[in-house]
Order: structure tokens, then sequence, then C-alpha cells
């Protein structure tokens, strides 16, 4: 198995288990998110800095939005797969990063998704400028304008949605005190229900958070009807809380 591993590019192994995947047998998004998650973090750690370094600061990484697409074949539970991540580029105040996912021969790109980090305060919960010394180990490059990720259509008044309403519990949380950036998608995808989501495949996606869900609270998930757009079907997301809009994300399927 030939790994790329440097300051900028990192990959490594992983052995898909039943509880990463769905009942089609192939990961489901959260489960994919948290993937993801977990090989930026362990290239962070294989430069130095882990999450106690980190937080020394008095500040976190914050994923911002992710967009990506996935490929009509898929890994299944007990398959050897590759995480891989790449540190693009970042300015003084966002941090593009890249994953992929792939076979053990790099022949099938499973899943490729691009991510926009923020810095955030741990004690205003606030953006802040990120610190040099947690952004110069990973020799990417420094830009002046981060490219922009896809921007998810918003629900409108006219659609006909459907709603499913969450309590958010302590096991939704993470290190961070906030709920974890991959709970997100359960929530999202609920609401279309079992026999929508065993006979349609995700195709491309979008989502972008827009505010912090905290502990204790309602949130609500709206979907409209799923609609073909020029021979596309595509769905439309919110999480919602109260009446503030917390995270928004437009998704494209195919059938299975």
């Amino acid at each position: 198995m030939d790994l790329k591993q440097g300051a900028q590019t990192y990959e490594m192994p992983h052995l898909l288990t039943y509880y990463e995947c769905d009942e089609t047998g192939h990961p489901s998004m959260s489960m994919l998110l948290s993937m993801i998650s977990m090989a930026s973090d362990e290239h962070s750690m294989s430069l130095g800095m882990d999450t106690k370094l980190v937080q020394q600061t008095g500040g976190t990484w914050v994923v911002s939005g992710y967009e990506g697409e996935l490929t009509k074949e898929q890994p299944t539970f007990g398959d050897t797969v590759i995480l891989g991540t790449r540190a693009v580029a970042y300015n003084r105040f966002f941090a593009v990063r890249e994953f992929w996912l792939t076979d053990q021969e790099h022949h099938i790109v499973y899943a490729k998704i691009k991510a926009i980090f923020v810095f955030m305060n741990l004690t205003t919960r606030r953006m802040e400028s990120i610190p040099p010394e947690l952004i110069t180990p990973y020799q990417s490059p420094a830009v002046k304008r981060i490219s922009r990720l896809k921007r998810p259509a918003k629900l409108s008044a006219d659609d006909e949605v459907l709603q499913k309403d969450y309590q958010v519990r302590y096991f939704d949380l993470d290190a961070n005190h906030h709920v974890n950036n991959a709970r997100y998608f359960d929530w999202l995808l609920d609401p279309l229900g079992r026999d929508f989501l065993r006979h349609h495949r995700l195709r491309k996606f979008s989502l972008q958070y827009l505010r912090e869900v905290r502990d204790g609270e309602t949130v609500a998930s709206r979907v409209n009807q799923p609609q073909l757009v020029d021979d596309q079907l595509l769905t439309r997301h919110e999480i919602k809380v109260a009446d503030g809009v917390n995270a928004v994300a437009g998704i494209e399927w195919d059938n299975c």
C-alpha cells in the first residue's frame, strides 16, 4: 500500500466497520465526515500539533462548510480504504483542505470533499485570525483570497416541506463543546425517510454551517420534497433553531 505522508499531504489506511455503514452496507455520510476528520487530526498530530497544543492557544479549528461528490461504486464494511487529506491554501482567517477516500491501490476515488476551516476562540465562540504556529507546519501556500464553496440554495416559501424535530443530546457534543459537524448529516437526511434513502444514492452535496447548535436546543430539520430539475433529482435542506437558520445544504441524488 503506497501512502503519501508529508507536511502538506497525509494518507492513512482505514478498515471500514459495520457501524460506519448504513443498511446498504456503504459508509453513511455522517461517518464519512467523521472519517475525514480523523484523517485531518492524524495529519496534524504527525506534525506535532495535537488537540492539547491547539487548545493552548485558546481556540480550536471549526469547519464552516463542505462540498463534495461520491462515485456510484462505494466500499462496503470489511474493506480497507485509504483516507487522504491535503492542506490546500490559507489566508488570515480561512484554511482550505481537500479530502479523498480511495481503494488500497488508488484506482477508485470513492469520494472527493473540500472543506473550509476557521479558527474559533473557545471563550467568545467567535472566529479569530489563525495563529501562525498552527498553520505554517503544513507548508500550504498563503493566498489573498480563498475560493468559496458552492453556496446551497435555500428553501423557498412555496416548497412542500418535510420536517422532523430533534433534541440535542449530551452525546451529540464533541470535545470542542459544540455539536459534532458530522451529526448534522444525520439530521439533514433523516426526514427523507428509510424508503427514499435505501433507493437513492447521494452524488453531490454542499453544506454550509451558519450558527452553532448548542446543548439542549431543539433543532428542526426541514427538506423540500425531492424535485427533478433538468433531469437531476435535488433536495434542499436547512437546520433551524427557533427562527434562526443554523445550517443549509443542497444534495444531488441518483437512483440506486
